[in-house]
């Protein structure tokens, strides 16, 4: 094969791997086939160069801190009217929900995001059915077995183990709960 076309498709498949066009491991096979295996050089810059980006920023992580610590101030320490702490607790989960889609789109594990607003939308949903029903067990009980199924269900659809195992020992807690 001629070496100028030869080095066009390795450069053509570098660029669908770097741009995710086909799946990685297609692209390697690919990179190895033509490059006869001596693709290893540029395969470990690229992942040296994924690794520089593979964290969320210290910043990021204090204010989800100072997110969660509102969350509970506005809920527990303030006299604002229960919309107002809806809008409030509402506009920080979607906020956090969006911030973790956008650091999975970056390949960036947003664990912690997840995790706190699932946190906040529990606490919002458990602070809305006691407004309600005005602190009537029951309906208490059924918003945490509906966080329990959205956490499950969140669990299944995001791949995510650590909800899913969450929302079974929340559904688990919650009936041991009632039934003592």
């Amino acid at each position: 094969m001629n070496q100028n076309r030869k080095s066009t498709i390795i450069q053509e498949i570098q660029f669908w791997k770097q741009n995710n066009m086909l799946p990685e491991h297609y692209c390697d096979y690919l990179l190895a086939l033509y490059t006869e295996g001596d693709n290893i050089a540029s395969d470990s810059a690229d992942k040296s160069k994924k690794s520089k980006n593979t964290t969320i920023h210290p910043i990021v992580y204090i204010f989800i801190l100072l997110l969660s610590l509102i969350s509970l101030f506005v809920i527990y320490f303030t006299e604002l009217s229960i919309v107002l702490q809806t809008a409030i607790l509402a506009s920080f989960v979607v906020f956090l929900l969006l911030a973790g889609f956008y650091y999975s789109k970056k390949q960036i594990s947003p664990v912690i995001i997840y995790l706190v607003s699932a946190f906040i939308l529990l606490i919002l949903s458990i602070e809305i059915a006691e407004f309600i029903f005005e602190g009537q067990a029951l309906y208490i009980y059924l918003s945490i077995v509906l966080n329990c199924f959205l956490w499950i269900f969140a669990g299944r659809k995001l791949k995510k183990v650590y909800f899913t195992i969450s929302g079974i020992l929340g559904l688990i807690t919650i009936f041991i709960f009632i039934l003592l």
